[in-house]
Order: structure tokens, then C-alpha cells, then sequence
């Protein structure tokens, strides 16, 4: 909400004049900096400092499974299974990555993250 002309100022005057938010701070981002352009508004959004670092995010997870690199503890078991059933992030069969983000079939490198299958896509 806070990246310029990404939200009309119309969209942005009904969700946050209307409802407001809550935003979660994220690593590597200066919240001052990403709320200047949304002062008029500040009165409705409350931010949830991060206590714990915790950068995952959708391009992390795309990224991962381009690579094909273990989302097994990056998400919950939901998580990787509604990923599977939506087929998200995966251009094949998602048949090919199993509950706890692994791939079926792929011989494991001796590493401590074994290797999910499927190239990613944009969501």
C-alpha cells in the first residue's frame, strides 16, 4: 500500500479511511519511509513491530522452489499442502512436491534441506 501509484488514491480512501489496517514490519524495510505517502491515514493504521525475525515471503517461496530448495520450514504443513492443491508457484504436476515440501522422487544431495520439486510461477 505504501509503493506510489500501485493503490488509487480512491482504493486507498475506501480500505484505509474506511477499515484501516494492520501492517507487520518486515526485515530490510524503513516502516517510516513506507508510510510517508500514507499520513492522511495514520490514525488507522497500527504497525506490528517484528519481535522475531521472520523475512519469508512469497518470493522467497518462489524462489525456493524455482531452486528447488525445502519449504519445509520456511511454512506450515497447511501452507505447503494448500500450495500443492492450488498448484501455486509450480508450472508442472504439483503431485511432485509432497506434504512437507519435499520432492517425491529426488534423490536427496545429503543435505539437511532436500530439494522441492516444480519450477515457480507468478501468483
Amino acid at each position: 500500500m505504501s509503493t506510489p501509484g500501485v493503490w488509487s488514491d480512491k482504493d486507498l480512501d475506501w480500505i484505509l479511511g474506511r477499515y484501516g489496517t494492520f501492517l507487520v514490519e518486515r526485515t530490510g524495510t524503513d516502516i517510516d519511509e513506507a508510510l510517508a505517502n500514507l499520513q492522511p491515514f495514520k490514525d488507522k493504521i497500527f504497525i506490528i513491530q517484528q519481535l522475531i525475525q521472520n523475512d519469508v515471503s512469497s518470493t522467497k517461496i518462489r524462489l525456493f522452489l524455482r531452486r528447488q530448495m525445502s519449504i519445509q520450514y520456511l511454512v506450515p504443513a497447511s501452507v505447503i499442502e494448500y500450495i500443492k492443491e492450488h498448484d501455486l508457484y509450480n508450472d508442472n504436476d504439483t503431485s511432485s512436491i509432497d506434504g512437507k515440501g519435499k520432492s517425491k522422487g529426488t534423490e536427496s544431495s545429503g543435505r539437511a534441506s532436500p530439494a522441492v520439486g516444480g519450477a515457480a510461477r507468478k501468483t
